[in-house]
């Protein structure tokens, strides 16, 4: 059996700017609609908007925003609902924070936001507010100068060439993702694409959404596999599901691989007891960092060479998640 080898690698990070390095600052994340993002210092202010605070991801982002600020000497406001699943509340917050008039603004849309917001963000872009796709790519909009994320398509077909690898090629596959829309949807349709091109043999016999609920993808898991009780592998496009799937499969006694994409600690410790055969995860700490970086150099006059800042993505399994670079990623170290 052939089929294309995906490659990647950690990137580096030039911590070149036009400001004068000193010691940034982040208010503390509020899921509240209006208060959090006042600003008051005499530095610049870059406001990031995320799909949450909850989560691993957005935990490290945040770090990583941070330490932009740190080193470049701008202020960070960082805000979040408390799930990703409160559109009119994550709207409330980019509103406040282009009335909070900030250099540029990094907006991770949640699903029930993206017909809310282009209006928003044209009003930013009018006011001078640089606006940067956080994390999550904005095809509803053309208002950001920039997407920072990892590669959607690249993380499916990465899964789904594990897949391919641990299952021999062959064997019935379930999809559980966190969405029906956005980067959910890109990672399902990479993943099933890839298969259907590369693995003949794999089936895939049912795709669920999960909805980025683990009570709820839990319920699915337990659905598909009492309806195939043969299931070979689970993949699912959030951390959610992926956590959801292997504590099923470990309740119901199955030897089913279970391949998702996003990691945190909790997941960490499931690959090494073997309860998830392996994760793509993105480097949530860069994806922060770069969102950072990308608006105060256009505030500086320095905008993106490209439209498409990616951030690698990494896989991660018992055989290499104590390798440095993995381990930095999965929250090890």
């Amino acid at each position: 059996m052939k089929f294309k080898k995906i490659t990647t690698a950690l990137c580096g990070v030039v911590l070149a700017t036009a400001l004068s390095a000193c010691g940034g600052t982040a208010e503390t994340p509020s899921s509240d609609g209006t208060t959090a993002d006042n600003g008051g210092g005499d530095k610049p202010r870059v406001a990031l908007i995320a799909k949450s605070i909850a989560g691993e991801f957005w935990v490290t982002s945040r770090e990583g925003a941070e330490k932009a600020g740190e080193d470049l000497g701008v202020e960070v406001s960082f805000n979040g609902t408390d799930t990703e699943s409160e559109g009119e509340k994550q709207l409330n917050q980019l509103e406040a924070a282009i009335n909070g008039k900030p250099i540029g603004i990094g907006f991770a849309a949640q699903n029930g936001a993206e017909e809310g917001a282009p209006r928003l963000l044209e009003q930013a872009t009018k006011d001078g507010i640089n606006i940067v796709a956080f994390a999550t790519p904005m095809s509803f909009s053309d208002s950001p100068i920039a997407t920072v994320a990892s590669n959607n398509v690249l993380m499916g077909e990465m899964a789904a060439e594990n897949m391919i690898r641990v299952l021999d090629g062959k064997g019935k596959v379930a999809i559980i993702t966190n969405g029906e829309v956005g980067d959910a949807a890109i990672r399902r349709d990479s993943f099933r694409d890839f298969i259907a091109a590369n693995a003949p043999d794999i089936e895939i016999v049912d795709v669920q959404n999960g909805e980025a609920d683990r009570a709820k993808s839990m319920d699915k898991a337990q659905a598909i596999l009492q309806a195939n009780q043969d299931l070979a592998g689970f993949y699912c496009t959030g951390d959610h599901g992926t956590i959801a799937a292997a504590d099923q499969v470990k309740a119901m006694g199955k030897d089913t691989k279970v391949i998702g994409i996003d990691a945190n600690p909790e997941m960490a410790s499931m690959i090494q007891a073997g309860e998830v055969t392996g994760v793509v995860t993105q480097d949530a700490f860069q994806v922060g960092y770069q969102t950072v970086k990308v608006l105060v150099d256009a505030a500086n006059g320095t905008m993106p060479a490209e439209k498409e800042v990616v951030v690698p993505s990494v896989w991660a399994d018992q055989d290499n998640i104590t390798e440095p670079d993995v381990a930095k990623v999965m929250g090890l170290s």
